[in-house]
C-alpha cells in the first residue's frame, strides 16, 4: 500500500471533521486559517485518497433502548475449510452485532455487540452464534461504563 503523505495543516482539517463532521466549508476554513476553496480542494483530495472515507451521525443507542453494549470474542474451528468465512459471513446477517473484527491472537473474532437486553444478547451469542457449526468457543464481555470515546490516536498531533 503506498504511503500517504499529509502536511499539518492536512491534519488540521481531519481532527476539525473528527469533532464536528457537519462543520461548513467556511468555518472549516476559518478554524484553520486557510481560504474557502484551498480548504475545499485539500477537502476533496483527502476525500479522493479515502482518508477521510464518510460522514455519519454519531447515535445514543441506549437512547433507543439498545441497554447492552458487549464485546464477544469468538474461537474458530481450525478443522473447517472456510470456517472463519462462514461465521463471520453469518455475523454480517446480524444487525445487533455492530462491529466484526479479525484478530490475531488465542480467538479469531472480536464481535461488538449492542442488543436492546440480556434476551436479545443471549439469543444472538449462545443460541445462534455459539450454536453455528463452526465455532469452537465465545467468551462475553459486558460494558459497565464508558470513560474514553471516540478517542483518536492524532490528538497529539
Amino acid at each position: 500500500m503506498k504511503e500517504i503523505t499529509l502536511d499539518r495543516t492536512d491534519y488540521k482539517i481531519i481532527k476539525a471533521l473528527e469533532k464536528n463532521g457537519r462543520i461548513s466549508n467556511t468555518q472549516l476554513a476559518q478554524a484553520i486559517n486557510l481560504s474557502q476553496s484551498q480548504c475545499l480542494r485539500r477537502l476533496r483530495l483527502l476525500e479522493e485518497m479515502n482518508v477521510i472515507s464518510g460522514y455519519r451521525a454519531k447515535v445514543n443507542y441506549q437512547k433507543l433502548g439498545y441497554s447492552v453494549k458487549a464485546w464477544t470474542l469468538v474461537t474458530v474451528s481450525k478443522d473447517t475449510p472456510n470456517a472463519r468465512d462462514n461465521v463471520m459471513h453469518f455475523l454480517q446477517q446480524q444487525s445487533a452485532a455492530i462491529n466484526v473484527h479479525g484478530v490475531t491472537g488465542d480467538v479469531d473474532l472480536i464481535v461488538e455487540v449492542c442488543a436492546k437486553n440480556m434476551a436479545e444478547f443471549t439469543d444472538l451469542v449462545v443460541k445462534q452464534l455459539y450454536a453455528h457449526a463452526d465455532v469452537v468457543s465465545t467468551k462475553s464481555y459486558i460494558c459497565l461504563d464508558t470513560t474514553k470515546q471516540d478517542g483518536s490516536p492524532l490528538d497529539n498531533v
